[in-house]
């Protein structure tokens, strides 16, 4: 049987979708940017959706960082989720340049 979700490492896992989220987030509007090709200049209709799915990536993980299991599972899933988004920004970026 499975333990029920509890609020009892609230901290850590806020923590986790605060700091490493960002990161995350980051790391999502780069990968998306550079394989739209979007302008960074906030104007634009591209630089404008992705300010706002920046925004929303980041609310989605704070609501959703309640559903790991403990703080510890929450830091190293957003932390290996960090690694792999980077490591496919910087591909992307290293195949389009």
């Amino acid at each position: 049987m499975k333990p029920a979700l509890t609020s009892r490492d609230w901290f850590p896992k806020v923590a986790a979708a605060t700091l490493p989220g960002a990161g995350l987030t980051l790391g999502v509007i780069g990968v998306l940017g550079c394989v739209s090709h979007g302008d960074v200049t906030p104007r634009d209709a591209s630089g404008q959706f992705l300010m706002w799915l920046a925004a929303l990536i980041w609310v989605v993980l704070l609501g959703t960082c309640f559903l790991f299991r403990s703080g510890r599972q929450a830091w190293l899933s957003l932390v290996a989720a960090n690694i792999i988004v980077w490591s496919a920004y910087g591909l992307t970026r290293m195949l389009l340049s």
